[in-house]
């Protein structure tokens, strides 16, 4: 008896041996296989135009592009338990089944880059700017262990987060330097005329134009950014109307004739959306008052900044932040026509 059970105990190790090997042989070209496979989103594809207006780092461009999903916080690449293959040969294990993982990525920490993520939004959401500026840079270094970080949407997206948190801050060279990367990320996996390509342009415009270096620069890409918003959403999106504005006031900031009617444009725009008492048209109605007043037409300007005061107090009150900033404006108008009215002279 004792001479059988040690046979069965011979017999089933060899078995268990011969199992190994096919399931090595079996798993080694699946493995090849899913790694050359590409999968859904985040592809590769070539870009038109936007590099022209950019100064280019190219190495981003440089070798074998990676063809690569969505990657979740802490994901890895698929594994493969053995036991499948055991039961083909209805073996029973005379050991724990392995499991084999193909590829693991780098694990992050137990937060994981989307928990960072939404640490950093509310942080947002309730004005802690330098606090989620950190929040998004430490969920940022987690998602670029990934293979995939130079296609990657997710780290696009991130680093436009963290762009609109430096911005607020004032920091404006940070800010481009995160609106860049993203840029690269999404040209390079949506192409040209993708919305997010256009979102992005118009970001990196905004700060650019903050910059003496970029302002000539900024006019280009928020026209760039205009005609994507226009052909994708359609003529009349509020985000066709802030593209207009920021066009006018950087290309055509010494040409009346074309600015003023790219802001009548977008307060046309603005109000079909919003009506005409709204803060947004208030705000049209301030900038090419402004507009006028730089190129010494106070007269133009007066009714504008009257109307947009107006708006302000019967949203906001007499008293708010805006409606006082409106206000300081006109009587500003009045005092450089040289006639300040009743109500300025009071105020004095």
């Amino acid at each position: 008896m004792a001479d059988t059970r040690t046979n069965d105990r011979a017999v089933a190790r060899s078995l268990w041996s011969f199992v190994g090997l096919i399931v090595a042989l079996i798993c080694l070209p699946f493995s090849i296989a899913f790694a050359d496979s590409p999968l859904q989103g985040n592809h590769p594809v070539s870009g038109h135009g936007i590099d022209e207006l950019l100064d280019d780092d190219r190495s981003l461009m440089g070798g074998q592009m990676l063809k690569q999903g969505r990657i979740p916080a802490g994901a890895m690449r698929p594994c493969i338990s053995t036991a499948a293959q055991v039961r083909l040969l209805d073996l029973a294990p005379l050991v724990p089944v392995p499991t084999l993982c193909v590829g693991s990525t780098v694990s992050a920490d137990a937060t994981g880059w989307g928990g960072y993520e939404a640490l950093g939004d509310h942080e947002r959401s309730v004005g802690n700017w330098s606090e989620a500026e950190q929040a998004y840079v430490r969920a940022i270094e987690l998602l670029e262990r990934t293979a995939v970080k130079d296609y990657n949407q997710d780290l696009a997206a991130l680093l436009n987060k963290l762009g609109i948190t430096r911005y607020t801050q004032k920091d404006f060279s940070g800010a481009e330097a995160a609106y860049r990367k993203a840029l690269k990320i999404y040209t390079s996996t949506q192409g040209a005329e993708d919305l997010r390509v256009g979102d992005t342009l118009h970001l990196l415009a905004m700060v650019l134009f903050e910059q003496p270096h970029g302002r000539d620069l900024a006019g280009a890409l928020f026209f760039r950014a205009w005609a994507i918003r226009e052909k994708v959403l359609g003529p009349y999106h509020l985000a066709v109307a802030e593209s207009l504005q920021r066009m006018a006031l950087s290309l055509y900031r010494d040409d009346l004739s074309k600015a003023v009617p790219l802001l009548l444009q977008a307060m046309e725009i603005r109000e079909r959306s919003n009506g005409h008492a709204h803060p947004s048209v208030a705000e049209t109605l301030t900038v090419i008052a402004g507009l006028y007043e730089a190129h010494h037409r106070q007269d133009l300007a007066i009714p504008l900044y009257q109307e947009a005061l107006t708006i302000q107090e019967k949203v906001f009150g007499p008293n708010a932040t805006e409606t006082i900033q409106v206000r300081n404006s006109l009587h500003m108008a009045h005092r450089e026509k040289g006639s300040p009215n009743e109500e300025s002279k009071g105020q004095e």
